[in-house]
Order: structure tokens, then sequence, then C-alpha cells
């Protein structure tokens, strides 16, 4: 095990330890509901705008985990053969197989993959970078993305914007961060973004107890959505 892979497998220890195990779910979490159907609307969205043909699109997740972001690509109607999943722990990726075993999982180091370059129309993660407080591996990582996107393709952003006051653990992904770590204006462009999750403490209540002013919260109080979706235009070779 990689000193990356163990550092991130301790990560997530620690988080389900102390938001325990049901913190996640769907079924049995009310909290979860209508951040969840916001998360969702905001990448459903985003594909929309994006000019991809769903029959020929190549799609990459990176930093994939056990494959939870996939649902929405094979709801949208593109095929299992045409996606890719990369995720530095070898535990999470055999749960990937395991749930979609016809999507191309790699176990790998998402710095330095092996990808050739300009080789996916969409290369997309989903809260990644928040976790990732080394800004020189989230540079790298970056980076690599840039690399494998075709020109006139698209990377897909899908992440928190804030980070946590008095919580090393978390680094948001702001405006700042991506302009940075995409060198948009240069390599990339911004293209469009969308509002998705609230942010937690405040998204989880409203689900629980009045979930029908959720998206209503969403619209008239921006500045408490904490997940937005970003999409990126490559604009280089």
């Amino acid at each position: 095990m990689t000193d990356i892979e163990q550092k991130t497998e301790e990560w997530y220890q620690q988080y389900y330890k102390k938001k325990g195990a049901g913190r996640n779910d769907l079924l049995r979490n009310p909290e979860v509901l209508f951040q969840t159907f916001a998360f969702d609307c905001s990448i459903i969205q985003s594909f929309r705008s994006m000019n991809l043909n769903p029959d020929t699109a190549r799609i990459l997740d990176v930093g994939c985990g056990d494959g939870g972001s996939i649902i929405n690509l094979l709801r949208l109607g593109f095929p299992p053969s045409n996606i890719y999943g990369i995720d530095i722990m070898s535990e999470r990726i055999n749960e990937a197989k395991k749930k979609f075993p016809n999507i191309n999982w790699i176990h790998g180091d998402a710095s330095c993959m092996k990808f050739e370059d300009n080789f996916f129309d969409c290369v997309m993660e989903s809260t990644m970078f928040i976790q990732i407080t080394n800004d020189d591996l989230a540079g790298k990582i970056a980076k690599e993305m840039v690399r494998v996107t075709k020109k006139g393709g698209y990377i897909l952003l899908i992440d928190w914007r804030y980070s946590r006051p008095f919580n090393k653990e978390y680094k948001g992904l702001s405006k700042k961060r991506i302009i940075n770590l995409f060198a948009v204006g240069k390599k990339t462009l911004l293209f469009k973004t969308y509002r998705g999750a609230l942010v937690p403490p405040v998204g989880r209540f409203i689900s629980k107890n009045i979930p029908y002013i959720y998206f209503l919260v969403q619209l008239l109080f921006p500045f408490l959505v904490g997940q937005i979706t970003t999409i990126l235009k490559k604009i280089t070779d």
C-alpha cells in the first residue's frame, strides 16, 4: 500500500468513525434525500449543457471510489464500455467492480495516470478536491486531468466550495482554487456552473424536517449552497 493510499484509507476510517456508518444512507437517513436530489440535479444539468454524444463520448471519473458517481452516467445513456474510473484505494475499486462489472475500473494514482494525452471527452471528479489539502498533490492531479482531456473537451468538478473553519482535513474547491489548479484562462475556460446541495448542517436539517422549502432556500440564498458543479472547457492541446 502506497503512502497516499494509506492516508486516503485513514481519512475514510476517521470520517465514518466520527459521522457514523449511516451518514450517507439514502434509504434510511432522511437528512440525505434532498441533498442527493440537489447534488444529482447539478450533475444532470451539467451534462445537458455539454455537447457530448452519449454513444461515443469517453468519460473518466477521477477518484471514483466505489462507483457512486457512475450511476448518473448510466442513467443518461453513456455505455459502460466508454466509462472509466480510477481510484487510489484498491478496496474501493474492488467494490466498484462488483457493482458495475462492465465499467473500465483502474486501481491507480490520479497524479500520474497512464492514459494517453487528449483521450477523454469529459474528465470528472466528485468531492475529491475538498479532501486533498496538499496543494502540490492537488496540482498534479489537476494537471493530469487537463492532460488526458481532449481539446474542446470538458472537465467537470463536482465539489464543495467552502473550507471548514478550524478543520484542516478539508479545503474547499473555491473559484480561486479552481483558477489556480486548472490554469483557467490559459489551458481551460470557465464554461458553466450549477448550484447543488446546501451546506451540510443546513441542507441536512431542511431535508429531514422541512423538505418542501429545500429548493426555495437554494434559489433565494445562494451563499448557503455549499456544493457547486463547475464545467471547464479545455482550449489547448
